[in-house]
């Protein structure tokens, strides 16, 4: 029997203001965090756009005065003209391919921030489990208290017993103050990328009862598609590049000294590249590099966490099996069997109290259990870019 599962279905309840995790992670997707990372990609990826397009026309104007011309001595002289230049190689491909990759890097970011609303949810789903738990376990004692107040004064409990049994009801209310206080900042903390309103709570029933090991997380990888476009993005900047001739200036105006009727054109196109271009090459295929030594990198960095994530995953697991299958039973049967020789007057008050306190510390380190897989997983999911609501049913 699933003890500790029915018990926090039993202590969470249901009610009004309880917001299920899909709608928290839905809030996400309009939330201010997710558009100042939007805007600041979209801007990366316009600034790096526009270091490969053309400007515009530029109006070119020049005036001077001859004072050594044959003829007139007091000559004026001027040129105008409309210049426009125009950049040689492939720019709208590396264009299309800043888009693909802004695009990719809004979704890795979106799926990331949802995991970071994932962890909080579980941090606070936690911590309101454990303050149920002991809430529970104070009521229980409260009304032991009283019974033991009323064998006190009947003379079948000396002092000693009521002093012991007040000191576990106000320690467990130290501890459950404690958790509270937790639990309002991690409710904070929630809402700061939400939205929601402080009256609206987690609704912790749908955080998955068992724990499981996520199969091949890799292949819904966000992480590896974004890296992936980059590695597009930065081909596709050094074939722009490695382009021979990359821009030539083309001019259309008049010079009043050759004759006032009479248009000029003209093309400037430049004789050698210059150091500054073998820069821009240069620094085109490092980039290229970069980003696939970035990617490669980050497989092997992932492969190793998804392995030292499966390894402490099946060993959660099989302490969370044990927990409710095996340990956490025993202890809740030594639990009632030595609350009714108490109340049979033939065990010691003493004896039911450390029964009580190691049942509870097993619930309490099955939530802990639980809570640090389901937070593994997300940590996991954070860093791959997984979106958490494909978990959801």
């Amino acid at each position: 029997m699933r003890i500790l599962l029915l018990l926090l279905l039993s202590i969470l309840g249901v009610h009004a203001g309880s917001v299920p995790l899909a709608s928290y992670l839905e809030s996400v997707e309009s939330s201010s965090a997710v558009g100042a990372l939007n805007a600041n990609s979209a801007a990366q990826a316009a600034l790096q756009r526009s270091q490969v397009q053309s400007e515009g026309f530029l109006l070119n104007g020049e005036v001077g005065y001859a004072s050594e011309k044959n003829g007139d001595r007091n000559k004026a002289e001027y040129h105008v003209a409309v210049e426009k230049r125009f950049v040689f190689g492939d720019s709208d491909a590396y264009a299309d391919a800043l888009k693909i990759s802004s695009q990719k890097q809004q979704e890795l970011q979106l799926y990331q921030l949802k995991t970071v609303v994932y962890e909080h949810y579980i941090n606070a789903c936690t911590l309101k489990e454990k303050a149920g738990l002991l809430k529970d376990a104070q009521e229980r004692n409260i009304e032991l208290t009283k019974l033991i107040e009323e064998g006190v004064k009947g003379g079948e409990f000396d002092r000693s017993a009521l002093l012991r049994s007040e000191l576990v009801v106000d320690e467990l209310q130290l501890r459950i103050s404690d958790l509270e206080n937790r639990y309002y900042e991690a409710l904070q903390s929630l809402q700061l990328y939400t939205r929601k309103e402080d009256s609206e709570e987690p609704f912790c029933q749908d955080l998955p009862s068992e724990i499981t090991i996520t199969e091949n997380p890799e292949q819904y990888s966000t992480l590896y598609r974004y890296l992936e476009s980059e590695i597009t993005a930065t081909s596709t900047l050094q074939n722009f590049r490695s382009t021979a001739v990359q821009d030539i200036k083309l001019g259309v105006g008049y010079d009043n000294e050759i004759d006032l009727s009479r248009g000029i054109v003209f093309v400037q196109i430049p004789l050698t590249q210059g150091s500054r271009r073998d820069s821009e090459r240069e620094a085109a295929a490092q980039a290229k590099l970069a980003a696939q030594q970035q990617l490669l990198f980050a497989k092997a960095q992932i492969e190793a966490q998804i392995r030292t994530y499966t390894a402490a995953q099946q060993t959660r697991r099989n302490t969370f099996d044990r927990l409710n299958d095996v340990l956490i039973p025993k202890a809740y049967e030594s639990s009632v069997l030595l609350l009714e020789r108490f109340m049979g007057s033939e065990g010691s008050y003493l004896s039911y109290i450390d029964s009580q306190k190691a049942l509870f510390d097993l619930l309490i380190r099955g939530i802990d259990t639980r809570a640090n897989a389901l937070l593994a997983q997300a940590k996991l999911y954070r860093i791959l870019g997984v979106d958490p609501q494909k978990d959801i049913k």
